[in-house]
This record gives structure tokens, C-alpha cells and sequence, in this order.
């Protein structure tokens, strides 16, 4: 999906994307109407590899909605790559899920063709971003190479499952207090600030508990993650409860830009407000959490 005048949808809208299996329209619908923030159509690890012609063959019907669309290709591993790129270039999506990201040349690759398929499919270059999702050591530790090697590269997703690649592939144990995967978390968010993407936390598997979902949302957040991964429609509001800043929080923070620009007015750039110092980067933290919590949840822009 794009914005008007044919921009692509800013990935640092999203609080929330939902996966969905791409040989399953049905579940397409209700993920649509779940109130995440985008969805995600999976041609991977959700399809039998006896139905991924099917599931690539479905790109074709995607019809513009009210949130993004991206498509979870299968990997660089694979014979299924590349035809899945054509059939989701042809496709009314903002982006792709790189699978098992752990080469930068291989983004490359797909950038340059990525932008053949936007112009023969009458888009603008450069309109379809790509997400890499980390799912092992390797990607960790390849990661700024990753998150630098294409402008396409506009968010960063963490595989988070507790039975998932990365835990397998780091022999780690997945707790819910996330101890085992804390050093990984923390380098993806490093990575991904350092060159300017969005961090995004993935999939919670047990989605029957929501309370484990909510804890493991809150480490997310400290850490500095913006958003998390659904698999099933009941995540999504604890998800977005997570990610938004409260009515409190904001008009906290607007609180704190109103009284420095009234200092900066005055020639002073530190002040107290509500006891406590603010300067340049307190201002800097405010506007960020202010950013997440302006209007622009509905397929736009923020």
C-alpha cells in the first residue's frame, strides 16, 4: 500500500504487523480487520511447499486497504526466492520480510531487483521496502552490513519465538523474562539505530497468554523496539496498549517541549520541569514518543 502521491507507506508508523498464511484468503480478512497496523502475507514457513505456487499465484488478487501489506518471501536458501519476488513486484504491497537475513549482498541483489519489477509494473523505484528478519548468529553479527546495504531497508524485525530460529540457532534457553535472549535483542536495537531503521520485535508463540504477550512486549520497549509481530488476532490490542504512549505520557512530554521552547525563547536550553532537568536530550526523547502517539495509525502517515 502506498500514500498519496505514490510514497511508500512510512514503516515507522507501525506499533504492529500481523502474520497470515498466504494460501489462506479466509485469514486474510480477519487479519485485516483485526486493528493491526499491517499485515503481513506469508509465502514461508505458514505454506506447504506443496501450495506456494498457490500462495505466490494469491499476491496477484491483493487489493489496497486500510493497513500495509508486506509479503514474508522465502529465503536466499531456496528455489522459491526469486519467483516470489516477481509475483510480490507485481503486487499492491509496501513490502517484503527477508527471511534469514544474513547477507548484505544478497539485499543488494534484491534491491536492484526490486526496482526493475516497480518499473515494469509502473511504481515508482523504490517503493517496496524490504524488512530483514534476524534469525540467526550469523545476521546478529552482519547486522549493520545488513541494515546499510539498501535504502529499502526501513525497519528491522527480531525473531523473538520461543520456539523459533534464532533460539535454536544460539542454543539458548527462551525464558519469559527474555534473559537468554537479551544480548541479541539489545545488539539488533543497536544496529538498528545506528543506521536509522525502526526495531521491531517479532512473534510471542503462545498466543492463547496474553499476560506472557504484555511482559514480553514491555521488555521489548525498554530495550527501544517500537512495534511486535502478531500471529493471532487477540494479541493485537495488548500489542498497541504496549506500543502507544498513554494520554498521561503525552501530554507529559508536550508539557516539556512547550516549557523549553519558552526557555530557548529566554536564552536558556536547561530547565526543571516537574523537578527534574531537562536539556537537548530530554527534548530529543520527548519529540520521539511524541512522534509515536500523532495520528496516522490508519494506512497514512504519522
Amino acid at each position: 500500500m502506498t500514500t498519496a502521491g505514490g510514497a511508500p507507506r512510512p514503516v515507522e508508523a507501525l506499533r504492529s504487523m500481523m502474520f497470515t498464511p498466504g494460501n489462506r484468503p479466509d485469514l486474510l480478512a480477519k487479519a485485516v480487520r483485526s486493528g493491526t497496523d499491517a499485515v503481513i502475507v506469508d509465502l514461508e514457513d505458514a505454506v506447504p511447499v506443496a501450495s506456494k505456487e498457490q500462495a505466490r499465484a494469491g499476491l496477484a488478487d491483493l487489493e489496497q486497504r486500510d493497513v500495509g501489506l508486506y509479503v514474508r518471501v522465502n529465503g536466499g536458501g531456496t528455489e522459491f526466492l526469486w519467483d516470489d519476488l516477481v509475483a510480490a513486484g507485481a503486487a499492491d504491497i509496501s513490502g517484503i520480510v527477508l527471511p534469514k537475513a544474513d547477507d548484505p549482498d544478497l539485499v543488494r541483489r534484491i534491491d536492484g531487483a526490486l526496482t526493475a519489477l516497480e518499473l515494469t509494473n509502473g511504481k515508482p523505484a523504490g517503493t517496496i521496502a524490504v524488512l530483514p528478519l534476524i534469525e540467526n548468529a550469523v545476521g546478529i553479527l552482519r547486522l549493520h552490513d545488513l541494515l546499510t546495504s539498501s535504502e529499502r531497508v526501513r525497519a528491522v524485525l527480531f525473531s523473538s519465538g520461543e520456539q523459533g530460529d534464532l533460539v535454536a540457532d544460539l542454543g539458548c534457553e527462551w525464558t519469559p523474562d527474555g534473559t537468554g535472549l537479551l544480548t541479541a535483542r539489545s545488539l539488533v536495537v543497536i544496529a538498528a539505530r545506528a543506521a536509522g531503521v525502526q526495531p521491531m520485535d517479532a512473534v510471542f508463540m503462545d498466543f492463547r497468554n496474553l499476560d506472557g504477550l504484555r511482559t514480553e512486549c514491555e521488555l521489548a520497549k525498554r530495550v527501544g523496539y517500537v512495534a511486535k509481530v502478531a500471529i493471532h488476532p487477540a494479541q493485537v490490542p495488548v500489542i498497541h496498549e504496549e506500543f502507544t504512549p498513554t494520554d498521561e505520557e503525552v501530554a507529559h512530554h508536550r508539557r516539556i517541549l512547550d516549557e523549553f521552547e519558552r526557555a530557548l525563547e529566554r536564552g536558556s536550553a536547561s530547565i526543571g520541569v516537574d523537578g527534574r532537568m531537562v536539556d537537548y536530550a530530554v527534548v530529543r526523547v520527548a519529540r520521539n514518543i511524541l512522534a509515536r502517539a500523532e495520528p496516522g495509525r490508519d494506512g497514512t502517515t504519522i
